[in-house]
């Protein structure tokens, strides 16, 4: 897998593949954090076999899902299951096109080189959030689901006043996995698929299966899509035994398609 530093900010990217074909499109996709590595891997390569240009945009659900209601038009919409139902109630997708794409694990992740910690308990999670200098994941206020469930989470454990106070944020998981690695921080828990492409990152593992609590992804066509057939296609290449290869490799858990 192609490791990368993460982006600071909601990433946006435009690619052109190729010669321009009569049916070649401009698509445009909206994907969370969680799943935008493996989604805009799957969505160049689309575009790539059909000539299409790829605008991929990735933020958390939160900020997706306003980008939507403030009128933004997308081919095709991804966010979390839960953010999902609220477009689908508000009609801000296409009826029917909903599809359960896959589950993001939690998991915790130190710098290359850095000694390994005990994770394989509760207990032993919680000593070794105690003991952090400080401990990166993103920001809570943001609106994504992975800050939801890590303070969940720490609630649970009954630490979050402690490590809430030497917390360093990031505006999305991979960049507060980004500033572990520089340093900011010697521990970071975030979704498993925002861990495994940063460079210098070590995931440890996923959360305790005592502990742990998966969150969901779906994806439908846009009400305002230019080009529903397109996006209806990417949909399929998603839920394709070579879509649920690419998510297994970025670290996610498929959905098999009922």
């Amino acid at each position: 897998m192609l490791k990368t530093s993460a982006p600071t900010i909601l990433a946006a990217i435009t690619l052109s593949f190729g010669a321009s074909r009569a049916d070649a499109v401009e698509m445009k996709v909206l994907a969370s954090g969680a799943m935008s590595h493996a989604l805009q891997e799957i969505s160049e390569d689309f575009a790539h076999k059909n000539g299409h240009t790829l605008a991929f945009t990735a933020g958390t659900t939160g900020v997706l899902q306003d980008k939507v209601r403030a009128g933004e038009k997308a081919d095709l919409i991804e966010v979390t299951s839960a953010g999902m139902d609220a477009l689908e109630k508000e009609k801000l997708v296409v009826p029917g096109t909903r599809v359960e794409l896959a589950r993001a694990l939690v998991g915790i992740a130190v710098r290359d080189g850095a000694p390994v910690p005990n994770i394989s308990t509760p207990d032993a999670l919680k000593q070794r959030l105690m003991s952090a200098r400080s401990v990166a994941y993103i920001d809570p206020k943001i609106g994504g689901q992975a800050g939801a469930t890590i303070v969940a989470l720490l609630k649970g454990m009954g630490i979050s006043e402690e490590v809430e106070k030497k917390s360093t944020f990031g505006k999305t998981g991979a960049e507060a996995v980004q500033k572990m690695v520089n340093g900011e921080a010697d521990i970071a828990i975030s979704f498993v698929s925002e861990i495994m492409p940063i460079k210098g990152a070590k995931l440890v593992g996923p959360l305790p299966p005592a502990i742990q609590n998966p969150s969901s992804y779906a994806a439908a066509v846009g009400i305002n899509s230019s080009n529903p057939a397109a996006a209806r296609a990417l949909l399929q290449a998603m839920s394709s035994a070579e879509g649920h290869r690419v998510m297994v490799q970025a670290g996610l858990e498929p959905i098999a398609a009922r």
